[in-house]
């Protein structure tokens, strides 16, 4: 049991972290400048989301490109193993289909490595993978939220997790990809809706935000998220990578309960560094490195909740902000609360920065051509 239960299975503190800071905004405000650039080629803008989560920062892009390019066909690809976070995306995507009625949504359950291509890199359970098209019908949102909840049953069963067997980390039991588009518009979206004989696409602009375990090396980073990514982009195409970064009242929390704790051992310096000593002289070449930028993320909370004694409340949300943010281990974080010491930690150091504050970094990389 103890091995199984690990940071990253705890949708909870994932579900109270994004409800209480800002963090997908303020991801989706640097994204923005990004999008005002990209000059879509036929047949269509194309985005890659390296994993979903609630859906909430692919919405605001999915907004920003339509803004931007209000007539440009849309396809927008994803991947999310929680079935939770896919039905969650999902309650949010009727509007976008009303407001940019030529998108192609399309979601699956696989790894980074293959989620681009739309194919699993296992082949007994390729043989297995489940294609489902809903073609959206009507032309309203309340239409559309309607059909979109019929795809439960469908999720219920393809959505399913097991442990791989080497890592013990959360895999798909069965390879599902599941495309969503209006059916009033199939004809003038025919060349981008993805098929089970055409999947692969590249893609314009591929977003991994917080896609890796803080603590794995450069390396790792590297090769299991970084270069499937890269190889995904489209020529001029940019791949923007957003992780914590720590030097912030978060960390600080995380450092004072225990000391030794290191969360951040490899950034973005030192995976670039490894990226221009490994990758090969011709990919290299081809490809622009853009210098890293911080993005500060607040915890939300009200003026009366800090001054004047801080609310149980703040508290609360505080130290889960810095758990997660510094993805501390379950059985660490149960055993810190048991003493109630960490209180006392979070009131003063919430108390000395008015608030809470932690640090993302995020650094893009674009292909040439």
């Amino acid at each position: 049991m103890k091995k199984n239960f690990r940071f990253f299975d705890n949708r909870q503190k994932y579900l109270l972290f994004v409800t209480t800071t800002n963090e997908k905004n303020r991801i989706a405000d640097n994204i923005h400048p990004h999008i005002k650039k990209i000059k879509p080629t036929k047949p269509a803008l194309k985005i890659f989301d390296a994993g979903m989560g609630d859906g909430s920062l692919l919405m605001n892009v999915m907004r920003q490109s339509h803004q931007q390019h209000p007539h440009v066909p849309l396809l927008v690809s994803t991947k999310e193993i929680s079935m939770e976070d896919v039905r969650l995306g999902l309650e949010k995507l009727p509007d976008r289909f009303v407001e940019h009625k030529n998108t192609v949504f399309v979601i699956s359950n696989l790894h980074y490595a293959e989620a681009a291509n739309l194919q699993s890199n296992n082949k007994t359970k390729q043989k297995k993978i489940n294609w489902k098209h809903l073609k959206l019908k009507g032309n309203s949102s309340i239409d559309f939220s309607n059909q979109l909840r019929t795809l439960n049953p469908f999720l219920e069963k393809n959505w399913q997790i097991e442990r791989a067997p080497k890592t013990g980390n959360p895999t798909y039991k069965t390879p599902s990809v599941l495309v969503i588009y209006r059916g009033d518009q199939e004809f003038v979206l025919n060349d981008i809706i993805p098929t089970k004989v055409k999947p692969a696409n590249k893609f314009d602009l591929i977003i991994a935000s917080q896609p890796y375990r803080s603590r794995i090396s450069a390396e790792k980073k590297a090769k299991y998220v970084i270069n499937p990514m890269i190889k995904a982009l489209a020529p001029k195409g940019k791949l923007i990578i957003v992780h914590a970064a720590g030097k912030d009242p978060a960390n600080q929390i995380i450092k004072k309960i225990w000391p030794k704790e290191n969360p951040y051992p490899a950034l973005a310096n030192e995976i670039t560094k490894y990226l221009k000593l490994n990758l090969p002289k011709e990919e290299l070449k081809n490809l622009k490195f853009f210098s890293k930028k911080i993005i500060r993320c607040n915890l939300r909370a009200l003026p009366n909740e800090i001054q004047g004694g801080i609310a149980t409340s703040v508290i609360f949300s505080a130290w889960n902000v810095a758990i997660y943010v510094n993805q501390i281990d379950d059985f660490k974080v149960l055993d810190a609360e048991k003493s109630q010491r960490y209180q006392k930690v979070v009131a003063n150091i919430v108390n000395k920065n008015n608030g809470l504050y932690f640090n993302n970094e995020i650094f893009v990389i674009q292909k040439k051509d």
